[in-house]
């Protein structure tokens, strides 16, 4: 991702709408931490992924279950499936998450399968 000027930073505060800052600011919180950014991964690229999760789907099928996570970064949002699973502790709508795995697609969007995670703080870092 392209750095922006401090004026052009400063600017954007302006006219941004509050979505658009609050992307803004996940994206570079995810820089801060080293992160990779969701519109920058690649197929089968081992990443980090630092973003909040936005929404959850849990497939209670009897003989494969999935939790299956949306986490959005501020640049994109990438799908992770933990398999095997009804739930996943802690991680929940507004969670601030940082996982780690293998990139592949699912639907053309990006995806995780049952990714190393961290659960962050809601305080941004």
């Amino acid at each position: 991702m392209k750095k922006a000027s401090k004026f052009k930073t400063w600017l954007r505060g302006f006219y941004a709408s509050d979505e658009e800052l609050a992307a803004y600011e996940l994206s570079l919180d995810s820089e801060i931490r080293g992160s990779t950014l969701i519109e920058e991964v690649e197929r089968g690229e081992t990443i980090q992924v630092t973003g909040v999760v936005k929404s959850i789907t849990v497939k209670p099928l009897s003989q494969n279950p999935s939790y299956e996570v949306e986490i959005f970064d501020g640049s994109g949002s990438l799908i992770v499936i933990w398999q095997g699973r009804k739930h996943v502790a802690g991680v929940e709508p507004g969670t601030r998450i940082e996982v780690e795995g293998r990139i592949t697609y699912l639907s053309g969007k990006p995806c995780l399968h049952n990714p190393v995670y961290k659960l962050l703080s809601s305080e941004a870092s």
